[in-house]
């Protein structure tokens, strides 16, 4: 029963309330920030795509000899989750400590059609001034030297230094060899460049690290540095590249190595799933076949970087520096192999978001394993405890350094409630694209999702740890209230209601008669309606569900999940008898339940084609 707040998987809001104050006296009474003098050097090494389940405990020990020290010497935190796992918006939320609809980074790339049409990259991340106040300026103003090695966010194509980051050594696309570069290395205001071709990523990364942590410790000045290291592995290489993701030393070993298989490989039965996605067909032989090498591939990328781990402690212990550093591994976002018929990541389940982290340093309790609350957005809070650094004060998450000293002095369940996991991109499940955006609860042991078609989920994974079995219909009805209630409350101040048209997609499209114009709205106090004007432009006229007028038009568009803080919309009577080289211009805007309203959108402008199933980007077209 949900009333028991000693034996539930959540709690009610009073005992949310008793939990929170007991939480923070003991984070008061066991944690106090380092003198300056006695400031610690802090590494985070952040890799792309890699599961919890990949890097658990048992497997570094058996595969990667050098990050057993993780294992041995540092604590392993075996319930830590990413809030938005998709590799740019996971990036922002990590280095500002806040989630995606704070943030704003929603998508990886805000022109591809998967987005939604919703906002993310460096341009977005720029625009928004977080260059100028997320963990590198405050660390820089905490008086540390500042240096990034590796994958930024997404979509970097943006030639800027951060203001923050002293040292700003960027990797960009998805190559493994002869990728291309951004730094500032030999000019203050960068330049970009490509490594040769034979240069393998990960092993460069490394050793530009070494370089860097060399001329610190020439320079003399006791100064402590932040050093925050993201390779690529184990995420999947550029299709068209022929020099795949292994380095070249490693390209015979594990010849027969097989992924792990349980029952959520190519789960049979997907009657439970959400409507969103419950069609998505079983995957093909063809398919399963690339099961085992993809997770072979994954494995060895990763070996190199236990070796650049390797040689990094080694650079630290020839300085001295090893007893004074603090070295964090995690990732952006998990990765499911077949799991639930999905490869990628991007949704709610728990292989999207449940990654690595292990922390070694001064006073961490070796050999530990704590299975707290943990997420990405806490990692910002919590560097900035260790080092003495400030933090803005509207970060979401919440330090954990209390728990690398005495975990067992904080009680798990009461640690934190729920973390909100969020979503607003299409993913591929199946070799088809399915609009998964979806908000959910990850608590201790249980996942509330709310898709934005409305079709809900709750998997108990004390007794369901594979979620093959959706029991949220099996729920008393004043738990599914609770549970909606209480997911509403972790998106507050999102601003006005947000709409985006998803097809036909900004900017010039052909849209198909075979198919609605359809779109996304959100807003934390719900979604009463989406209302969208459709004009021709060749005479300014207007549709009015059944033909074209003179005078303008306001139509109502069909909800998926109204009153809710995310839903899609549809609007189904398309216009026809349309010239086919016309220009026809859609307009979305979004009301709240309390009937407040977005800014109206640009027109997104597109054609019909009476032929097409399908819709396809075309070259941006304005018209007059």
């Amino acid at each position: 029963m949900l009333s028991n707040c000693h034996h539930t998987r959540f709690v009610l809001p009073l005992c949310i309330v008793v939990t929170l104050l007991l939480v923070d006296t003991r984070i008061l009474s066991a944690w106090q920030p380092p003198a300056q003098a006695d400031k610690p050097n802090i590494v985070l090494i952040n890799l792309d795509d890699a599961d919890f389940e990949m890097l658990a405990p048992a497997s570094v020990g058996l595969l990667y000899p050098h990050m057993q020290r993780f294992v041995r010497d540092g604590i392993c935190f075996t319930n830590f989750h990413v809030t938005t796992p998709l590799c740019g918006p996971s990036r922002a939320a990590l280095l500002r400590g806040q989630y995606a609809h704070r943030t704003g980074i929603r998508s990886n790339d805000p022109q591809a059609t998967n987005s939604n049409g919703f906002a993310g990259g460096m341009y977005a991340y720029g625009a928004a001034g977080y260059h100028e106040n997320d963990i590198s300026t405050w660390m820089k103003a905490a008086g540390y030297r500042t240096m990034m090695i590796g994958k930024f966010l997404h979509s970097d194509v943006v030639n800027i230094v951060p203001s923050g980051w002293d040292d700003f050594y960027s990797s960009r696309g998805a190559n493994y060899f002869g990728a291309a570069r951004f730094t500032n290395k030999d000019h203050p205001e960068g330049s970009a460049y490509a490594d040769p071709i034979d240069v393998y990523r990960t092993t460069q990364e490394g050793s530009e690290a070494l370089d860097l942590i060399d001329q610190h410790v020439a320079r003399e000045n006791d100064q402590p540095f932040f050093l925050y290291m993201a390779p690529l592995a184990p995420h999947q290489y550029t299709p068209h590249s022929e020099y795949g993701m292994i380095e070249p030393k490693y390209e015979q070993w594990w010849v027969d190595t097989l992924m792990p298989r349980n029952p959520a490989v190519n789960e049979w039965d997907f009657s439970d799933k959400s409507t969103a996605i419950r069609d998505a067909g079983l995957m093909s032989d063809r398919d399963l076949g690339k099961l085992n090498p993809r997770h072979r591939e994954r494995l060895l990328s990763v070996k190199s970087v236990d070796d650049m781990f390797g040689a990094l402690m080694a650079k630290l212990e020839q300085h001295g520096l090893a007893d004074n550093t603090y070295i964090f591994l995690t990732s952006d976002n998990g990765f499911s192999n077949g799991h639930h018929r999905v490869v990628g990541k991007g949704d709610c389940f728990n292989l999207s978001t449940h990654v690595p982290m292990y922390v070694l340093g001064p006073g961490v309790q070796g050999g530990a394993r704590a299975n707290h609350l943990l997420a990405q957005i806490d990692i910002a809070p919590t560097i900035a405890d260790l080092s003495g650094a400030w933090s803005s004060p509207l970060v979401d998450g919440k330090s954990f350094a209390p728990l690398l000293i005495e975990p067992q002095d904080h009680d798990e369940r009461l640690w934190r409630d729920a973390v909100l996991i969020e979503n607003w991109e299409n993913r591929k499940i199946n070799n088809a694209q399915y609009n998964t955006a979806s908000f959910a609860l990850r608590m201790y042991d249980s996942i509330y999702a709310e898709w934005a078609n409305g079709s809900p989920e709750y998997y108990d994974l004390s007794k369901d740890p594979l979620q093959l079995d959706n029991r949220y219909d099996a729920l008393p009805e004043s738990e599914r209230h609770f549970l909606s209630d209480y997911l509403r409350t972790f998106r507050v101040d999102t601003g006005p209601p947000q709409t985006t048209i998803s097809e036909p997609f900004f900017p010039g499209a052909v849209a198909s008669r075979k198919l609605p114009l359809k779109g996304m709205a959100e807003d934390d106090s719900g979604i009463s309606r989406v209302r969208v004007v459709i004009k021709r432009f060749s005479d300014s006229w207007f549709w009015n569900g059944e033909d074209w007028q003179p005078n303008r038009v306001v139509l109502n568009a069909d909800l998926t999940n109204p009153g809710q803080q995310l839903t899609t919309w549809t609007y189904s009577a398309i216009p026809r008898g349309q010239p086919a080289d016309d220009l026809i211009g859609l307009w979305a805007r979004a009301y709240d339940t309390n009937g407040n309203f977005d800014r109206t959108l640009p027109w997104v402008v597109f054609r019909l084609d009476y032929t097409r199933p399908t819709s396809t980007i075309l070259a941006p077209e304005t018209p007059e």
